[in-house]
């Protein structure tokens, strides 16, 4: 008695079920499944008829396979096990499926009715501002629990148990998918989902390190939108303009306009300096969200701070990058002789912090080889020799990062025979100069006092026999 009217029961809620579609919501342009009813039996002998409001969609059998409608309008698709995908979901696709299934003398029937969740299309939120999403789910025989679910990288990943939030002060952590989750019936959920974009600039880095490895080297100073918004829309949302400025670390009270950002249909950089005072820019159009100065040459005027800004109604955005040349040099220059004393020299152009390291490298010097770390950014080879020449590099790293590198190639040379042979011949000559004048000192000299003891007058001392007289007289 109690086996009877246990299938009784079954039997009754198996009709009910056929008189009664079972209840799924979609979403126009998302994904929908619609189960098959297993029934026992060899798939080999199946039959299955998917129908949209009576009207055959998509079928299976076993001799011809699977066969679609032309003339019914829908992305619809069997799976592997011959349940119904739509996919994309369209306005047409929101009605009543049925699914017939023949295997030999057994015939099921199971039908769905679909009906629509939807949420209203937001428009870009700008940052530090409020936006709310509603997910409208439309009556059914179904009450569903509605549930907002945010974007996985949001600063607040969790969930709102509500068919509407609202969020205050705005920050591009809440920009992405956010999901309105939908649960009835035995255990069925629905998915709906909406894209989030919060107008933002993109976090720059603090300091960007170049160099100038060779004559056309080159740099990128960063500058993007968070999130990928077009132009269009931005210009509805009340962008005005932009701009690059420069400050140079050597004159930081001088800051000079570099680009301006021409808004409308056409979105551009242009030049704003012409004068060539400060870095050589160029201008370009925007097509997407980067906004970045781009093939910056790299030389010593293109060092300071680079401010990129976007100007709306109701708010500026800016970002500030600096940007530090490192380079390396010698105090001799690139051509030294063997034998010499030369320094070679690693800097930013100014003390670099603490948290910053110098590495010197080079492939063929021994001058290294003794050299401890930290390397200092000064070196003294007080004798250089020929297998010192070739390229030596000089490594700026930060907590075990390299941030860049310089070159110098230092050529080595003998001393060429003709420079010591002037240098002999020279010394020579002035050395017989100087014998010459010493030796023409000497006779002159040497004259001068001859001269003086021809001219003293000679007295003698003598007697007189015949005159009988005494006294001096002159010779």
């Amino acid at each position: 008695m109690l086996l009877r009217w246990i299938l009784m029961s079954l039997f009754v809620r198996f009709l009910r079920a056929q008189e009664n579609p079972e209840v799924i919501y979609a979403q126009v342009g998302g994904t929908v499944i619609l189960p098959r009813y297993k029934i026992e039996g060899t798939e080999d002998n199946l039959y299955v008829n998917w129908n949209r409001e009576n009207e055959e969609t998509i079928s299976r059998n076993p001799q011809s396979g699977i066969q679609k409608a032309k003339e019914i309008k829908t992305h619809a698709d069997l799976t592997s096990d011959f349940s119904l995908k739509i996919s994309p979901v369209q306005d047409s696709d929101f009605k009543t499926w049925s699914c017939e299934q023949h295997v030999l003398m057994k015939n099921v029937k199971k039908t769905y009715k679909l009906y629509h969740v939807t949420i209203p299309n937001l428009q870009p939120v700008m940052v530090g501002g409020i936006f709310s999403l509603q997910c409208n789910v439309v009556s059914s025989p179904l009450k569903p629990k509605v549930t907002w679910i945010t974007p996985e990288n949001s600063c607040d990943y969790k969930r709102y148990d509500s068919k509407s939030v609202t969020i205050s002060d705005v920050s591009t952590c809440h920009s992405g998918v956010w999901t309105c989750k939908l649960e009835y019936g035995d255990r069925r959920t629905t998915e709906a989902t909406t894209n989030v974009s919060v107008i933002d600039l993109f976090p720059s880095p603090d300091t960007i390190y170049t160099s100038s490895l060779s004559p056309s080297s080159t740099v990128n100073i960063p500058c993007s939108l968070y999130s990928y918004i077009p132009w269009s829309v931005l210009n509805k949302t009340g962008l005005t303009g932009g701009s690059w400025s420069f400050t140079p670390l050597s004159e930081p009270k001088s800051t000079r306009s570099l680009l301006s950002l021409s808004v409308g249909t056409v979105v551009r950089w242009d030049i704003a300096d012409r004068t060539g005072r400060g870095p050589t820019v160029k201008e370009r159009e925007l097509k997407d969200h980067d906004l970045s100065i781009r093939d910056l040459h790299v030389s010593e005027k293109i060092k300071g701070d680079y401010t990129c800004s976007l100007k709306f109604n109701s708010k500026t955005l800016s970002r500030k990058v600096k940007v530090e040349v490192l380079k390396l040099s010698s105090s001799k220059g690139s051509l030294v002789y063997e034998g010499q004393g030369v320094n070679l020299t690693c800097t930013l152009g100014h003390q670099h912090s603490s948290d910053l390291e110098v590495k010197w490298n080079c492939s063929s010097c021994s001058f290294l080889s003794g050299l401890k770390p930290p390397h200092p950014s000064s070196l003294y080879i007080p004798e250089v020799k020929l297998k010192d020449r070739g390229k030596w590099t000089c490594k700026l790293w930060k907590n075990g990062t390299k941030l860049t590198s310089a070159v110098l190639v230092l050529k080595i040379e003998k001393a060429p025979v003709d420079i010591w042979l002037c240098v002999a011949i020279t010394g020579g000559i002035l050395g017989f100069i100087l014998l010459l004048v010493i030796i023409i000192i000497f006779i002159r000299r040497h004259r001068q006092a001859m001269m003086y003891r021809r001219r003293k007058t000679k007295f003698c001392c003598c007697k007189n026999p015949q005159q009988n007289q005494k006294g001096f007289y002159k010779t």
